[in-house]
């Protein structure tokens, strides 16, 4: 079983992401219940997964299975909404780190759709100083980049302000010098720069 299971995850790697086996599209079919088709949320409390790096999903999911993240409730979004609420905890508790693995790979292969979504110019541009002076070493290219950190322009800005929220409050893992940075923030300060990252939209297809 176990050389089965190895066999399946180096040919999950190896294909064409559009050739995919039956278990990992039923764990895509899945995700995309609530963070929509391909990953690209339609929800503003849901994140957009798609075109993230695979080594920061796998992180991800791996966080969630500690409780190292918040675990929100959340009803689904798409395909049979009659499901009852669940958590990101809840849902990774069941898989396997194969399955993680190659689950992350196949969101990280699919292209990021920015959120179409409205924002607050000059909260914006207060929003984009603080950016270059303070995040732009890891989500290079004013967030538009999948690098050091995850992809932020064209985020959901609603999700965004409630992540770094729980990110100062020591409820999200993050690292250090991040937590740091925004635990110098002020409340206005969090605000610009999530409009300043909802203000990315065009940049970031």
């Amino acid at each position: 079983m176990k050389y089965a299971r190895s066999c399946w995850l180096m040919m999950v790697l190896i294909w064409p992401v559009s050739v995919f086996s039956a278990e990992l599209e039923a764990l895509a079919q899945a995700c995309d219940s609530c963070h929509g088709p391909q990953g690209n949320s339609s929800e503003n409390d849901v994140p957009t997964i798609a075109g993230q790096l695979s080594s920061y999903l796998q992180a991800s999911m791996q966080s969630y299975q500690v409780w190292g993240r918040p675990c929100i409730k959340s009803a689904y979004r798409h395909g049979d909404t009659s499901q009852p609420v669940t958590t990101m905890c809840k849902l990774s508790q069941g898989m396997a780190d194969s399955e993680i693995e190659a689950v992350s790979h196949y969101y990280a292969a699919q292209e990021f759709v920015a959120a179409q979504q409205d924002f607050d110019e000059a909260k914006a541009d207060a929003g984009g100083d603080l950016h270059e002076i303070h995040c732009e070493t890891c989500h290079a290219m004013g967030g538009s980049i999948a690098g050091r950190g995850p992809r932020l322009a064209g985020q959901w800005a609603h999700y965004l302000k409630a992540a770094l929220r729980h990110a100062s409050g020591g409820e999200h893992l993050v690292p250090p010098v991040m937590e740091k940075r925004l635990n110098d923030f002020n409340a206005e300060e969090i605000d610009a720069l999530v409009n300043f990252y909802a203000s990315q939209q065009n940049q970031a297809q």
